[in-house]
């Protein structure tokens, strides 16, 4: 048999009760199969351990929108970054080559594909490939 203080944040084992200087007031009993099945927690939960006690909580599934939601915002960062310098040139008033108006077209084109994603779809989004230049 064990205890669990919520106070220290810990087991102590009943047999060695004798041995622990300082006792917590809040000891509260815990039998071996209790113990054993939060440290050996099952496929699909978590240990937790707070004001409430030790126990087993169900790990929530994956909210795939959030997900897609931040990996998109990710990738426009990333193609926003791409494309500043071509984006100042063009406000000073400079001229862009042949090379750069096509890079800057292939990422604006990238960057309306992925505003147009439809993050309801995820997981199983399909997102754009990047331009190369």
């Amino acid at each position: 048999m064990y205890y669990f203080s919520i106070e220290k944040g810990g087991f102590y084992l009943a047999s060695a009760m004798d041995t622990y200087l300082e006792k917590p007031d809040d000891l509260v009993e815990m039998n071996i199969e209790e113990y054993r099945n939060f440290w050996n927690c099952p496929a699909g939960y978590y240990q937790i351990f707070d004001e409430k006690g030790p126990r087993l909580e169900l790990i929530p599934p994956p909210d795939y929108q959030a997900i897609a939601t931040s990996e998109r915002k990710s990738l426009l960062d990333e193609a926003t970054q791409a494309i500043t310098v071509w984006q100042t040139k063009l406000l000073m008033g400079r001229k862009l080559s042949d090379a750069e108006t096509e890079s800057l077209n292939a990422w604006m084109d990238y960057i309306d594909v992925l505003n147009d994603t439809n993050i309801s779809d995820a997981p199983n989004i399909q997102w754009p490939i990047k331009p190369t230049a």
